[in-house]
């Protein structure tokens, strides 16, 4: 019955050890950001996703999923393959949008993951319904025009997108 005891005990420390944190939402935002300024991207990636689990609704919230984003965008996580990678970005960058709709950094990151969905993974259809979605919510973005164009060339190879251009000039 000690035995039991010393184990509760036990698992109870560490509960409570891993459960408390003595840095802040800022804290941890900072150090990441210092991490990665270092070049220590998984390190970084560590403490964003630290701060994304012990601070569920902090105000770092869509700058923090914005970054971590970045980073599997940026492919230069070594231990995650480059589609999975990529796929993994547009999951964050998506996330920012939902959080919250009106952080500023919600219209990029909504742009963002439309643009992977087109330009880098080839799924055609997401693409054209986050741009749809990205051009409903902010329309008067500066990225609408960006997010028109590529909806207007969606699937079209670039040789021929540049030839759309020439003829477009010439008239």
């Amino acid at each position: 019955m000690k035995f039991f005891h010393k184990l509760f005990y036990f698992f109870l420390m560490i509960i409570f050890t891993v459960g408390c944190t003595t840095k802040t939402d800022k804290e941890l935002f900072d150090e990441a950001n210092k991490l990665l300024s270092e070049e220590k991207y998984s390190e970084g990636l560590n403490v964003y996703e630290q701060l994304i689990v012990e601070f569920p609704n902090s105000d770092f919230m869509p700058k923090t999923l914005f970054e971590v984003g970045k980073l599997y965008h940026g492919q230069v996580i070594n231990t995650v393959s480059p589609k999975e990678s990529l796929l993994k970005a547009v999951d964050y960058y998506k996330q920012v949008y939902e959080y919250d709709a009106t952080k500023p950094e919600a219209p990029s990151a909504l742009f963002m993951a439309a643009f992977l969905y087109a330009n880098e993974l080839n799924d055609l259809e997401s693409a054209k319904t986050t741009y749809e979605l990205f051009l409903e919510k902010y329309p008067e973005n500066e990225l609408a025009v960006s997010a028109k164009a590529e909806l207007e060339n969606l699937g079209k190879p670039p040789e021929i997108i540049l030839h759309d251009k020439i003829q477009d000039t010439e008239e």
